[in-house]
């Protein structure tokens, strides 16, 4: 992530550093521990460590767990000279669930954060965040926005902020950068909440959809970590099965909205939200009254506008119908029956009147 930082790929040694910004007297324990599970991770280990040990807040524990490496990362992570550096071993390799809810077990804080063994998180993230937990009570998970990067690459991402919105866009996809949350524990462990093991690669997901049932959650506009965009990240090595994943928690979360799909709607509401679906006249019908029925259900859940609910499911109704265009202008027809072709660019209408003359279907689009 990059540029101010130094990259080690050895054993490292920091001196002792100051504690007298948000230091604890002494007896007084930790209000958060910092989570990172590390499997051979000694490319980036030591930056992510270093901008952890920098922040502004200081009353933390980072709690490091090896997952058997075979690489220096254990050697790494134990030669930092800070006393709030605690590192722990699996005795096997155990995989990311499962370290990441032995970790949650071990903690003892009135909050747990995340952080990636490959990220960085900027010096203001924990004292940012801890005010606004602190500020909002209520709140029990907060992340922030953050720059995506690789090599030459700055993207910065912002998802949605609002408890409203998050649950909303939970609908689509994962809408927290694992490396940017802070949890509190308290709502962790009163409803027994932790990562599960058959959602293995969307297991963060999984549990922010969970969470949102019983707690609201949130995310700072501010960017506060870096997250490093790389081969060998977890999304890049195991897309499909991470795909998979994700369409089930995409499933289970239609619970949160009062809907309880049969079989045919379920497979609908994947290919609708992938942009894969591709059906006869009838079956594009059954297409329209699901995404209406969906958008006045979240409608009613989050308090949104349903017209800004149609014009955000504008580009899925167009998809549908555009893979749909070998049947001709009865598509065109069908397309002008719903509120979603009114919301959404008029631009739809005429792309989708050429490709119904033409009876010339749009292309599946992975999203």
């Amino acid at each position: 992530m990059v540029a101010g930082f130094t990259v080690h790929s050895g054993p490292h040694h920091v001196p002792h550093r100051d504690m007298t910004h948000h230091s604890r007297p002494p007896g007084h324990a930790p209000r958060v521990t910092i989570l990172m599970p590390v499997y051979n991770g000694e490319k980036y280990l030591a930056a992510a460590m270093e901008s952890i040990l920098d922040q502004t807040f200081r009353d933390f524990i980072l709690l490091i767990i090896d997952d058997g490496s075979s690489d220096s990362s254990l050697a790494i992570a134990r030669s930092f000279g800070d006393p709030r550096v605690q590192v722990e071993r699996n005795p096997k390799n155990l995989g990311l669930v499962k370290t990441l809810n032995r970790g949650l077990d071990l903690v003892q804080t009135e909050f747990v954060a995340r952080m990636d063994c490959d990220d960085i998180a900027l010096p203001d993230r924990l004292e940012k965040q801890i005010a606004f937990l602190d500020e909002n009570p209520d709140i029990g998970m907060c992340g922030t926005a953050y720059e995506l990067f690789h090599e030459s690459l700055r993207q910065t991402i912002r998802p949605p902020c609002r408890h409203e919105e998050i649950v909303y866009g939970l609908l689509d996809d994962n809408v927290f950068l694992h490396s940017s949350v802070i949890v509190r524990m308290e709502v962790l462990n009163r409803h027994g909440l932790r990562y599960r093991e058959d959602y293995r690669l969307a297991e963060d997901y999984e549990l922010w959809a969970r969470l949102a049932r019983y707690t609201h959650i949130g995310n700072l506009p501010q960017v506060l970590v870096r997250y490093r965009s790389h081969p060998e990240n977890v999304s890049n090595t195991n897309k499909g099965e991470q795909i998979a994943t994700r369409d089930r928690v995409r499933l289970e979360h239609l619970e949160s909205f009062g809907l309880a799909p049969a079989a045919d709607q379920k497979t609908l509401h994947i290919d609708l939200f992938s942009l894969a679906f591709q059906g006869s006249p009838d079956q594009l019908a059954d297409a329209r009254r699901w995404l209406e029925a969906l958008a006045r259900a979240v409608s009613t859940r989050c308090g949104l506008p349903l017209g800004r609910l149609h014009r955000d499911f504008a580009l899925l109704w167009y998809s549908a119908c555009g893979r749909s265009a070998h049947h001709g202008l009865t598509v065109l027809f069908s397309y002008l029956k719903s509120a979603m072709a009114w919301k959404g660019p008029k631009s739809y209408i005429l792309k989708l009147l050429f490709r119904c003359l033409m009876r010339d279907p749009i292309p599946a689009v992975t999203k």
